[in-house]
């Protein structure tokens, strides 16, 4: 017997998304779509699988257990290795199958000192300063690699520190494309080239070089609204619901702390209904809580949110039960939280709120076509 809250999930949106993807992006541009971070939460192996199906031409892992989770489904096609290990381990990375990324002369060294067959990215920072070799780096350990017979460069790539600024991104645009130009100087021929993730896909189309790295793009969640409305994206992430578990009727004078909160009284009488989703689920501990939709009506979530619990006011229903759906995002009737909705009354960023519900919740899949040939989990 399962909790019963639970995050539904719909493939066939991931789909819809990487069509809508590819009309912009044309035919000759190779799509890798990014699985960090488990696959933004949904689970790097039923997303890769599902992406696979609808035509992306490689993925992108943020650690070598997601390059095994990827793996794990089959595919042949290329996953990138984000910069994620120490020097040292990057031998043993790709022999999981990954093409490993060169961010620094350290890394370089450790490619070239394994003396075995290694196929790298190179990432080079045009600006925004966490990963990548510097203007004056990158020359000389291209040159390296390219002397290292062992080594295989088969790409480049970097990311753009501020894709609403155009002023800034076409300045590191073109510090990519000297990049580049260092790149073939130093004999490294047919190289794929990445510097549009989703963000830079929706507003520059003049950097989409010959291949792309979205990731919620694909999702259709974790971009703020006015970038949603640009690609026109359909919600990997459906729904979050829950149902009701405990009733109870306080009368007038009742002192309640509820969520360990600071006690107080009630001066009318209050019924109070519980669900079992809390800030253990990827929701918040302290105000502001937002809403809930039960019965096609708004209640307001009450006090704390705890562990795995979360209190409604729901006096304002005529009729409640034990077992009634209770929606956290998503829509009942007439009414509907959205993400967006959601992110504002919770007071957490959209790009952070999605990766938490959906990595913490069990998932349905509403598309069960797809989930039951095997793309879900």
């Amino acid at each position: 017997m399962l909790r019963p809250s639970w995050a539904e999930l719909d493939l066939g949106a991931l789909s819809r998304n990487v069509a809508a993807a590819r009309k912009r992006v044309g035919p000759d541009v190779r799509i890798y779509f990014v699985c960090k971070g488990d696959g933004f939460g949904f689970g790097a192996a039923a997303v890769a699988k599902a992406a696979e199906r609808a035509g992306v031409d490689g993925f992108c892992a943020g650690s070598p257990d997601e390059v095994v989770s990827i793996r794990s489904t089959g595919t042949t096609l290329p996953v990138l290795l984000f910069a994620s290990t120490s020097p040292a381990d990057l031998p043993a990375a790709a022999r999981l199958g990954a093409t490993v990324t060169v961010q620094s002369i350290a890394d370089a060294e450790a490619v070239i000192a394994a003396g075995e067959a290694i196929e790298v990215f190179v990432e080079v920072d045009c600006g925004l300063g966490r990963y990548g070799l510097r203007r004056e780096q990158w020359p000389g350990v291209l040159q390296r690699l390219r002397a290292a017979g062992h080594v295989a460069v088969r790409g480049l790539y970097s990311h753009l520190s501020a894709p609403d600024d155009p002023a800034t991104s076409r300045d590191q645009a073109a510090l990519f494309r000297q990049a580049a130009a260092d790149a073939a100087a130093a004999g490294h021929d047919d190289l794929t080239l990445i510097l549009a993730s989703s963000r830079v896909v929706l507003a520059y189309p003049d950097m989409l070089f010959n291949a792309v790295d979205p990731g919620r793009l694909i999702y259709g969640g974790g971009l703020d609204e006015n970038w949603m409305e640009i690609g026109a994206l359909s919600p990997l992430l459906k729904a979050v619901k829950s149902r009701i578990i405990q009733i109870q009727e306080h009368p007038p004078g009742t002192v309640l702390g509820i969520g360990y909160g600071a006690p107080i009284a009630i001066e009318r009488g209050m019924r109070t209904a519980v669900a079992p989703i809390g800030f253990w689920d990827g929701l918040n501990h302290i105000p502001p809580l937002g809403e809930v939709l039960i019965r096609g009506r708004r209640c307001p979530v009450l006090g704390r949110r705890t562990f795995q619990h979360s209190v409604l006011d729901v006096t304002a229903l005529g009729d409640v039960a034990l077992g009634d759906e209770v929606v956290v995002l998503g829509r009942q009737g007439q009414e509907e939280i959205s993400i967006h909705d959601l992110a504002r009354a919770v007071g957490i960023p959209v790009i952070e709120l999605v990766p938490r519900l959906a990595r913490c919740l069990p998932h349905v899949y509403v598309d069960q076509a797809l989930a039951e040939d095997g793309s879900g989990e």
